[in-house]
């Protein structure tokens, strides 16, 4: 009991080291910023959501108005091809031709109204995702940020990352960074060996003392030992003056040669069996029969245990007759052996407890080194590790690339293929309106009932 509580403070003083193990002193200022960052962001959300919604608006509105020039163009187009194809019909290849030239120079006022305001747009967005896409996204996916911060001189001197996260003086952040991913600890990252000093913490001498001392002060007190009881020692002597050794083994063995029976009961049975064959009177026969059973039944079940007694007691008595020349002997042996035991069974005890409280401590010594060990080997290699951060900033790479600028760049993208369209949309629109007009005006008294879209114009165009 005494030993299972000092092995249950050893393994508190164990257990305490990470109580004082320092990682505190080194993840608080990153804590501390992190937490004062999510503070100051808390009230800038709300316009997050605001510009958020203003975002889509504006995308829809550009949209829309690119959609609405293309919707110009192409019924433009539509009316003026269709106008085309009714030629024989002057009035309604005027009508037509005319709707869909108005539609064509709706589309072309759009662009030139809109234009510019998608080229600003393009450029804004192209100059900040652009940049951004290739100057940091690209670099961040091939780790060349971090040898760019590295390199001394590109940042000042009070953004000195190597510094005021205490790492190694022959590492670099990218270094850093690749043995984070693999799973390294704090401890091998850092610089704690020189503030704190696992091995010192964990040598085995400072656990092990009092353990080594109480096993050291441990006796066992096995006080008065009896082997043989004054009871079995006067059963002894008192067989020793029985008498045993003598008797006349030999002429007892002779009398055990003597059979039970005489007579042979079988031979005899076998007879009277004869007999009753022969006999010709029944109630004599009868009685032959039944002696004859009698005899037979005696025979396996009487002399049978009989003779199995008789062997038994020969046996006993062959050992008896070796045992009884020395019997004398023997018990005075047995009795002056039983004392010598019982004088030396403390001392030899005691002596052969030390050597297992020995091989005891050393065992247990080396299982409690190897538990340090191990210890240790958690503490600097599995305990704190540091691939939270490195996975941190592949998070920030994930959401600032592929989650903002990705599709940031993909709409200036889109809005820019579209705006580059609009220039050649312009010039083709222009070009269509004079083929789709007609030339000669046709008077008829129902062209305007025949026209819709009956809409005053110049007499004539020129591009």
């Amino acid at each position: 009991a005494d030993l299972r509580e000092e092995m249950a403070r050893v393994t508190e003083k164990v257990q305490s080291i990470a109580n004082s193990f320092p990682l505190p002193d080194y993840t608080r200022p990153v804590s501390e910023a992190l937490v004062k960052a999510e503070d100051r962001s808390q009230p800038y959300l709300r316009e997050v959501e605001r510009f958020e919604q203003y975002r889509w608006i504006m995308g829809t509105v550009l949209c829309s108005i690119i959609l609405l020039i293309l919707t110009c163009n192409v019924t433009g187009m539509a009316l003026g091809a269709y106008g085309l194809s009714k030629r024989e019909d002057p009035s309604d290849y005027e009508c037509r031709g005319e709707a869909g030239a108005k539609f064509l120079l709706v589309g072309v006022g759009l662009a030139f109204l809109f234009s510019w305001l998608l080229i600003l747009l393009v450029f804004a967005t192209f100059l900040v995702g652009g940049n951004i896409q290739t100057l940091v996204c690209r670099n961040w996916v091939n780790q060349e940020i971090y040898k760019f911060i590295d390199t001394p001189g590109n940042l000042p001197p009070s953004m000195n990352l190597t510094r005021q996260l205490n790492l190694r003086r022959d590492s670099n952040l990218s270094a850093v960074y690749r043995e984070c991913k693999s799973g390294a600890g704090l401890w091998e990252v850092l610089q704690l060996e020189s503030s704190y000093d696992l091995d010192e913490h964990l040598k085995t001498p400072k656990y092990t003392a009092d353990f080594q001392k109480r096993l050291g002060d441990f006796t066992a007190r096995l006080g008065d030992v009896r082997l043989l009881r004054s009871e079995g020692r006067q059963d002894l002597e008192t067989f020793a003056r029985s008498g045993m050794d003598e008797v006349d083994y030999a002429r007892f063995q002779e009398e055990m040669k003597i059979p039970v029976v005489k007579t042979s009961l079988p031979g005899l049975a076998r007879s009277l069996e004869a007999l009753q064959k022969m006999q010709r009177n029944g109630t004599v026969a009868g009685r032959l029969a039944a002696e004859a059973q009698g005899l037979w039944q005696m025979q396996n079940s009487t002399v049978h245990s009989q003779e199995a007694l008789v062997a038994k007691l020969g046996e006993s008595i062959q050992f008896l007759s070796r045992l009884a020349p020395h019997l004398q002997e023997r018990v005075k042996t047995t009795l002056a052996t039983t004392a010598s035991v019982e004088a030396r069974l403390p001392v030899q005890a005691q002596h052969i407890l030390r050597q297992e409280i020995g091989c005891f401590t050393r065992k247990e010594l080396r299982y409690f080194t190897q538990y340090l060990n191990w210890v240790g080997q958690t503490l600097r290699e599995d305990v704190a590790s540091c691939q939270p951060l490195a996975t941190a900033l592949d998070n920030g790479r994930v959401i600032l690339c592929d989650r903002i600028t990705d599709p940031w760049n993909a709409f200036w993208f889109s809005l820019g293929c579209c705006t580059f369209f609009l220039i050649p949309n312009i010039i083709f629109a222009i070009r269509l309106t004079k083929h789709f007009r007609p030339i000669h005006r046709l008077i008829s008294t129902g062209s305007e009932e025949t026209c819709p879209f009956h809409i005053p114009r110049v007499t004539a165009l020129k591009l």
